[in-house]
């Protein structure tokens, strides 16, 4: 492979490559979304991810927010991966079991729960209602730094 040469630039118009625009306010109406959780398939890993006007899925820089229903009286195979989550149940109960330690807790409306990078997970949901959990993950930053790696448990591990 033949080396390239390079160029120079004024320094001002290099700044001006990197600067960006202010970000506008966006709104995502819980009437549209609720409908739309109602109307949508939930497969097994998220419902429904938010996008920007523009059409972008990083909602805030590096971060992309999506929902995730684990149906009533399903649940999720464990998994891990490079990103990690911060999720807020918006409704339903269920659990969450981290087979790194062999822990279990339950979820209610209105919890935080973080799932750290790596962290082999999944959720249940013995209920008659849908678990439903807004989800802030860093897939953005993974994709951009090509890490986007993941690993499921063969069933029974």
């Amino acid at each position: 492979m033949p080396i390239g040469s390079g160029s120079q630039f004024p320094y001002p118009d290099f700044k001006k490559r990197y600067d960006t625009l202010l970000p506008e306010p966006v709104m995502w109406r819980w009437a549209d979304t609720s409908g739309r959780l109602s109307d949508t398939e939930h497969p097994e890993r998220g419902t429904l991810a938010l996008s920007l006007p523009n059409g972008s899925a990083e909602i805030i820089r590096d971060v992309a927010v999506a929902y995730q229903v684990i149906p009533a009286g399903k649940n999720t195979t464990p998994h891990a991966h490079s990103w990690y989550h911060l999720f807020v149940v918006q409704a339903g109960t269920g659990t969450v079991t981290f087979h790194d330690t062999s822990e279990t807790t339950d979820l209610s409306l209105g919890d935080l729960l973080l799932v750290p990078a790596w962290s082999l997970h999944h959720f249940d949901n013995p209920t008659s209602q849908n678990l439903v959990l807004l989800n802030l993950m860093n897939i953005p930053l993974m994709a951009e730094l090509g890490n986007l790696a993941s690993r499921q448990s063969e069933p029974g591990t």
